[in-house]
């Protein structure tokens, strides 16, 4: 058997140490952008859900807006239709509040007496968690909040 010689002796480790300095690079390199396209898709699913159910209360009709209970019962719809749209996002981030708003008062209150509404604004806040574990994102994670507003149209 022939003996190794010396230069090749200290090179023989040299691989595994360049692997040390470049796999930390190569994770951040797939699991940074991952990440992101992970937090732009949860807000778009969450502007979504806002325009959606902005789009629906301002369609409700004038009778069900002055009601009280018809008005609630829409909103409860509307809290409906915003929980339906983010049970995808349940994995990895969590919903904190629903406002629906007409001219900036709840719309559950009806508007009774007072002009119908001339906006309808749906206020979505939703923490984006990494379920992964891989960042650090903070107890309650990243907040994102969608908000829609349309224009009144119901009759």
């Amino acid at each position: 058997m022939k003996p190794i010689p010396h230069s090749l002796k200290q090179q023989r480790g040299a691989a595994a140490v360049e692997l040390a300095f470049i796999l930390p690079i190569l994770v951040l390199l797939i699991f940074v952008p991952l990440t992101l396209g992970r937090l732009f898709w949860a807000y778009t699913v969450t502007q979504k859900a806002a325009q959606d159910t902005a789009r629906y209360m301002s369609t409700i009709s004038a009778q069900e807006m002055r009601d009280q209970p018809l008005a609630t019962a829409a909103a409860n719809v509307g809290r409906t239709i915003v929980n339906e749209e983010l049970a995808d996002l349940r994995w990895g981030s969590s919903t904190r509040a629903v406002e629906i708003l007409c001219n900036n008062v709840s719309c559950s209150s009806g508007v009774g007496s007072r002009p119908l509404p001339s906006t309808v604004k749906v206020v979505v806040q939703v923490d984006f968690l990494d379920p992964t574990g891989f960042f650090n994102l903070g107890r309650y994670g990243i907040p994102l909040q969608a908000v829609a507003e349309m224009r009144y149209v119901g009759n």
